[in-house]
This record gives structure tokens, sequence and C-alpha cells, in this order.
């Protein structure tokens, strides 16, 4: 089957299109950070499929000129395999390379269509711009067992962090297995039943520390629709977090350390759309992680908040709010996490429409950090003004 992959394909047509985002912004200049800046990113989707697969690719370039010109640039190809009738074998690769500009109050780099968005966030590192490698190669299989009975299974291995030496004294580099599965059963038409079990082990590089984080969680969530345009989605369980590291601060190395730690696991999100132009999301959850900064392992509460009043085509206003506090503290080391330690970015925009696929806006951000770290500033802000617009290249 995979040989006839190619030319199923290629006998079909092949759809391509694009889209563009200009920015420019301008703030106080706070510990030495000048945040003034134009940003660009660019954004390339093909997607072509046959009888029994499909395929989409894209490639999405970005750029920062700021102190000094950054480029990055992500790329993702999927392959996906029917099954039957019910069910799907999925093949991605993502991957990424480049100078990224990890301001909170930046223009985040373009994700590969279908990344899941970050569950948790944190302060972002002590360097600005910093040079970082990305790759994430995935088998998923999608199934209907029955009517009602979706199972899902995959594993990928994951690499992220610092490309080169300077690069990881900021961010380590990490590397390791996923593995994750779930049932979700369609009790009636309005609720539905999951349950997921993950596993993630993820070894860290950095200067001076190397640390392995595997952490296993089990949950079991509802998801319902109690009215036309709402939906609320809840899930409990628990997981147990394991962490081992050795490391040279200033001496001799030090011996490795293990601890295992037990920690609840749950998220809650109601959604709402459809109110006369207003739509919103409000979602909360709590989980042990792998901070990408320290290789630590740490237990984090998230919030996220979002709401947005306009129609497609029209005006439109749009705020959203992100934040996150430390439950656990990380190792000894003074630039660690620390329990308590919060961290929030926001955001608020007018959104106008200049053409039926192109639009500006224009708005603020702001971040602020509750224990800034290795002179990271503790608050800051920017006003910007966009233009963004949507290109179809092959219809």
């Amino acid at each position: 089957m995979l040989a006839l992959l190619p030319a199923t394909l290629l006998s079909t047509a092949l759809l391509l299109d694009g889209s563009v985002r200009a920015e420019g912004r301008d703030g106080a200049t706070v510990a030495g950070q000048d945040p003034r800046a134009a940003a660009v990113a660019l954004e390339l989707n093909g997607r072509t499929s046959g009888p029994d697969a499909s395929l989409l690719f894209g490639v999405l370039p970005s750029g920062v000129l700021s102190q000094e010109n950054q480029l990055f640039a992500r790329g993702y190809l999927e392959v996906d395999l029917r099954i039957g009738t019910s069910g799907a074998l999925r093949m991605r690769q993502r991957g990424g390379y480049g100078s990224v500009d990890l301001s909170p109050i930046g223009l985040a780099a373009a994700s590969a269509p279908g990344t899941p968005p970050p569950t948790t966030v944190q302060a972002p590192p002590a360097a600005r711009f910093v040079r970082v490698q990305e790759s994430n190669s995935s088998l998923e299989l999608d199934l209907f067992a029955t009517r009602r009975l979706r199972v899902l299974a995959s594993a990928a291995w994951n690499v992220a962090g610092g490309a080169n030496h300077e690069a990881v004294l900021s961010m380590p580099l990490s590397r390791g297995p996923e593995a994750r599965a779930f049932l979700e059963w369609a009790a009636t038409r309005l609720d539905t039943l999951r349950l997921e079990a993950t596993g993630i082990d993820t070894r860290y590089s950095g200067s001076n520390r190397d640390t392995r984080v595997s952490i296993a969680t089990l949950t079991a969530g509802w998801r319902t629709v109690p009215s036309r345009g709402a939906e609320l989605s809840f899930a409990a369980g628990a997981g147990v977090g394991r962490a081992s590291s050795s490391a040279t601060f200033a001496g001799p190395p030090l011996p490795e350390q293990a601890n295992t730690v037990p920690s609840a696991v749950g998220s809650a999100e109601c959604k709402l759309t459809g109110l006369r132009d207003f739509s919103a999301v409000l979602g909360t959850g709590v989980e042990p992680v792998g901070d990408a900064l320290s290789g630590d392992l740490v237990e984090r509460a998230s919030l996220r908040a979002s709401a947005g009043w306009g129609r497609a085509g029209r005006v439109a206003v749009n705020a959203r709010v992100t934040g996150s506090v430390a439950l656990t503290s990380g190792s000894l080391d003074p630039n660690a996490i620390r329990s308590g330690d919060r961290f929030l970015q926001g955001e608020l925009s007018l959104s106008i429409p200049v053409t039926r696929r192109s639009g500006v806006d224009l708005g603020a951000r702001a971040s602020w950090l509750s224990r800034p770290l290795q002179n990271q500033p503790a608050r800051q802000w920017i006003a910007f003004l966009g233009y963004s617009a949507q290109v179809s290249l092959l219809p």
C-alpha cells in the first residue's frame, strides 16, 4: 500500500494556500531590553488526497528585525492512510530550526496545523533570542471500534531546545519518547466520556546539569453540551513523576539525585459561541510537567481565558489572558522554579477588515512575573500594529 501511495496522491488535485502576517511594535525599554521590533510570518500549506490516503505539508518561516535580524522556520509533513471505513493511520513529521523571539510580548512563531496548544505557560528564558531546534516524529492510530466507541493511540519521539552551546544556557536540549492512548465513548447525543493514559520520558542536557524526567498520568473526563452554543468539559485523575539529575554547579560533580512525586491531574473548560456575535473560552488545569527552561519536574496550575466580539468580515474586539503558578519547587539551583512563582501575559486587540481575506489589527500586549530571574523584566508591555492576509495559490 505504501508503494502505491505516491502515485495515488499525484493523480489527485493539489491545493495550495498561504497567509502572511506583518507586525510592528513599540514600548518602554525595561532591564535593558528594547521591545521595538518588526516581525513577519509566512505560511504555505499544501494538501492532496486520494481514495485511500491524504497528504498535508507546509513551511512556516518567520523573521524579527530588532537589534539583530533573527530568522526561524518550521515545516511539517503528514500522511493519512485510511483503514477500512472507520479508521486511519497517521504519520507526522514536524521540525524547526533558527533563532526564536521568546519574548512574552512578541509575535509567536506559527505552528503547524493540528498542533495542540500548550496546556501550561511559563516564564520566558533570560535571553530574548535563542537558537533552537525542534523535531517531532509520531505515529497515530485512530479507530472507531463501534459507532460510539473511539480508540486513539499514538507514539512520538520529541527533540526540542537549544541548538548550540550558548543556547542551552537559556534552554536545555530535551529529547525522549511520548506515548498516549484514550478511549472516547459517546454516551448520549450530548455527552461524551473519556479515559486517557499518557507516558513521557525526557532527558534534558544543559551546560552544567543533566536531568531525566519521567511522567505517567491517568485521567477520566466528561464533555457535555448543556445548550446551543455552550460546551463544558471536565477531567480528573492522578499522575506520578520521577526526576533524577547530576550536576556540577561550581566545584566537584554532585552525586545523582532522584525523587518520585505523586500528583493530582485535572482540567476544566467552558466554551461559549454564537451569543450575539460573542464568544468566550475559560479553562484551567493542573498537571506535572518537565520545565523546558530548567529540566526540573514541576507541578503547575494554569488559567486561560479569551473572549471575542464581532463577526467574520466586520470589526472585532478580542482579548486573551494566560497564566500559571508553580505548585512545587525544582532543584536547588537559585535560578530554578520555586513554589508560588507566577507568570501572566495578556493581549487586547481591535481587528478591522480591509478586504474579504485581509485585515489590520492594533492593540497591546503585557506580561508580569512574580519573581524575575537572571535579569528578566518583571513587567513588560508593547503596543502593536499588524496586517494579515490569506491567499489561495492553487484553488
